[in-house]
């Protein structure tokens, strides 16, 4: 008996967490909407709306207009003074940290430019991002964490990331924890940023799909039956490391010709500037007129993008690939040009089509997935709702 009430409690904070996600995602506006979307009574929906409301994080709002006989449903919204959540993303030439809403509205966010930091400065950073954050805004959810890999998912901490000045063994989740008294929720950038498409973005209400993050190294994060995709050890997927030509250039990682090899955006930088003689940004180059040699090489980056990608969606059936990081930069004419070669060379083409889009977030998917590592516990009832 003891443990079917557990599990009880467990379910209808589960249940609170959901509500609490149709209401800030905006898949539902009012009680009518909950009970349709949730397939729960009335009755039900009425109980846990107004627990989430005597805990202020839920609101009454105006009548929302509807079609059809009867009265229009009262609209309910997250308040203003419900907690907030703050996100931290490390990358190898930067930190940021932002401060958002339920809503996944920025309230506050502060970078901070790395220049050869060693593990003590980079701790120190992160620290005193924390600390901006707090300094702004006291009623503090959790912070969440997002990651450039690899990571110890479970330990919340950086392993040996490659190209990043030597720093390795950095256990973030329980340094900002004991620093703080708040709960930490860390994930690699690239399932980070995933996640915040899946809640927010243009993965959502999505089966299956990828976001192909594409920076000074190339990952992905990966959503499958409606959830990041991981292993037992909750490893990330790592598609920049797979092999496009097995005789090709030795990568750090052991094997010859992977992906992150051809298609980094440091070697597209590098060609792009001796083809063009300009030493313009990647957007920069993606934004300007093209050259018959710029076209060429974004032609030649496509191909490769397109032959590791084929593979991938043969194995996971996936239904949308979005292109994050520098990737939102690249002109429309390659975004078509890699959807159609997928769904050209896919082995089910004859099926349903893949599609290739920006992320809805564009460059800022991994920060704010930083955010989402936290509202999500929240939404899966693992925080808060007690």
């Amino acid at each position: 008996m003891k443990t079917l009430g557990t599990k009880r409690i467990d379910v209808k904070k589960h249940n609170r967490g959901q509500i609490l996600k149709l209401i800030a995602t905006g898949t539902c506006n009012n009680r009518v909407e909950l009970v349709a979307h949730m397939g729960m009574t009335k009755m039900a929906i009425t109980n846990m709306v107004s627990e989430l409301a005597d805990k202020g994080l839920v609101k009454e709002g105006g009548v929302d207009q509807c079609d059809g006989v009867g009265r229009n449903p009262i609209s309910l919204r997250i308040p203003e003074g419900a907690p907030k959540t703050i996100g931290i993303l490390i990358l190898r030439d930067r930190c940021e940290a932002v401060l958002c809403d339920f809503y996944l509205n920025v309230q506050y966010r502060k970078t901070v430019m790395l220049q050869q930091p060693d593990k003590r400065e980079l701790i120190s950073i992160i620290y005193a991002l924390t600390d901006a954050m707090l300094g702004y805004e006291k009623n503090i959810l959790g912070i969440g964490i997002a990651s450039i890999g690899p990571i110890d998912f479970d330990r919340g901490m950086i392993l040996n990331p490659p190209y990043f000045y030597g720093i390795h063994d950095i256990p973030v989740a329980s340094l900002l924890e004991d620093r703080y008294s708040l709960p930490v929720f860390m994930d690699h950038d690239n399932q980070s940023a995933a996640l915040a498409e899946l809640l927010y973005g243009n993965g959502k209400n999505r089966d299956s799909f990828m976001l192909l993050g594409m920076a000074r190294g190339v990952g992905c994060g990966i959503v499958k039956n409606g959830a990041l995709y991981v292993d037992s050890r909750k490893l990330a997927p790592e598609v920049g490391h797979v092999s496009i030509d097995y005789r090709g250039k030795k990568c750090i990682c052991g094997n010859r010709g992977c992906l992150e090899l051809y298609v980094n955006t440091d070697e597209i930088l590098g060609r792009l500037r001796k083809a063009t003689g300009q030493s313009l940004s990647f957007a920069g180059f993606c934004h300007m007129k093209e050259t018959d040699r710029m076209c060429e090489i974004f032609e030649d980056v496509t191909e490769k993008i397109t032959s590791a990608l084929v593979s991938t969606v043969n194995l996971l059936n996936l239904d949308l690939v979005l292109l994050g990081y520098d990737g939102v930069h690249l002109p429309e004419k390659y975004v078509k040009q890699l959807e159609d070669g997928i769904n050209e060379l896919k082995f089910a083409r004859d099926r349903s089509r893949t599609g290739v889009k920006r992320a809805y977030f564009g460059e800022d998917s991994q920060l704010l997935g930083a955010v989402c590592n936290v509202l999500n516990q929240v939404y899966e009832g693992n925080i808060l709702l007690d």
